[in-house]
């Protein structure tokens, strides 16, 4: 195998493919990205750790057809360190060595048999559903956040997906604690024959997020089999395993009516609540607020430390209203409500409250308070 390829390119297809290695390697082909040639003008770059998958396919000279697999983290530290000129790769034979050159540098990396890398499932784009990729990447912002880290095999790990032949689609996320729910009306779905309901973990739609980012204004193609699920978009292709289980009830839980609410200016409660977070607690990360007069008064304390105080003024009119949160999930909430003002829906100092956009009902953010004495 022998292909030069420019610095830059090979660098942003490595960064791309390499958060799909395993980070506990028990088999080392895990750890190593498999480099393809699929034309003489196209390579393509792919790894898994078994759960996820990507590829993708970059520009590339092929002088001599041929595939093989080095060690991802390797390879992306050698890539970044070298000028930005054409990089040279060549596997010479049966050698187990691939020599890369570029400018002065010459690295000589081991290999390992580019049959030993598992196959990356892919399905007939015909049994697929084809959307819009940017109200795909608009949901995924506005709900992946709230999903649980701590057991990513769980449900809670995941983010529910639905979407039914009219273009109703609905995402939701839960850690238990928090619970996040976007619905949107889609411009287009094609392909869709009856209602998709399934569990996606949420790395895999975060690290979709992060490779498609940049390609908005293209068309997205999903397609479910045997478990999996995948996204194919323009040069990118990911493929994950699908979550089994029962999500939780979620819709059960978002209060129908409020006794109480307050509207705010979304960016000074955003920086009134990282200012009174410095002295809260590690451990606990609570924020004390309190609703009054058409004020939010914000209070924060770690006994061996010290306290803060701020306050900003709202929209407020009900009786006064003492509430604790662990300040994260709310900030998470505010970051991603996409709306100059926000607004908290209330029914006590106990009950799930309600952060949404000022005039806008597709997006919800419920946050349960946390009892202090």
């Amino acid at each position: 195998m022998k292909f030069s390829i420019e610095q830059v390119t090979l660098q942003t297809a490595l960064a791309q493919v390499q958060r799909a290695t395993a980070t506990r390697v028990i088999q080392p082909i895990l750890g190593h990205v498999l480099i393809e040639s699929l034309d003489a003008n196209t390579l393509k770059f792919a790894a898994t750790d078994l759960d996820l998958g990507i590829e993708v396919l970059v520009p590339a000279q092929v002088q001599q057809e041929g595939r093989t697999t080095i060690s991802a983290k390797k390879l992306f530290e050698i890539v970044s360190k070298l000028p930005a000129e054409p990089v040279h790769l060549e596997v010479m034979g049966d050698s187990q060595l691939a020599k890369i050159q570029c400018g002065s540098s010459v690295f000589d990396v081991k290999t390992l048999p580019a049959d030993e890398f598992p196959v990356i499932q892919h399905f007939s784009e015909k049994k697929g559903v084809q959307l819009r990729l940017a109200e795909f990447l608009r949901a995924i912002h506005l709900t992946a956040f709230a999903a649980a880290t701590y057991e990513v095999n769980n449900v809670l790990g995941g983010v529910y997906f639905k979407l039914d032949p009219s273009g109703q689609m609905e995402m939701a996320a839960t850690d238990g604690s928090r619970l996040a729910c976007c619905k949107e009306t889609l411009a287009s779905v094609e392909g869709l024959a009856e209602q998709l309901s399934v569990i996606i973990p949420a790395r895999t739609l975060q690290e979709f997020s992060r490779l498609a980012g940049s390609l908005s204004k293209s068309d997205l193609y999903i397609t479910l089999e045997e478990g999996q699920i995948s996204f194919q978009v323009e040069s990118v292709y990911l493929v994950s395993r699908l979550l089994d289980g029962q999500y939780p009830q979620y819709q059960q839980l978002i209060p129908e009516n409020y006794q109480l609410m307050a509207v705010a200016d979304r960016q000074s409660l955003i920086r009134s609540l990282e200012r009174t977070a410095v002295m809260a607690n590690e451990r606990t990360n609570i924020v004390k607020m309190t609703f009054d007069n058409n004020q939010l008064s914000l209070m924060a304390q770690t006994p061996d430390l010290g306290d803060s105080k701020d306050s900003l003024s709202i929209d407020y009119k009900g009786d006064e209203l003492k509430i604790a949160f662990n300040y994260k999930y709310v900030l998470d909430a505010l970051k991603v409500i996409e709306s100059d003002d926000v607004r908290v829906e209330l029914n006590g100092g106990l009950s799930p409250t309600l952060f949404k956009a000022k005039d806008l009902e597709n997006f919800v953010c419920l946050v349960m308070p946390v009892q202090v004495k």
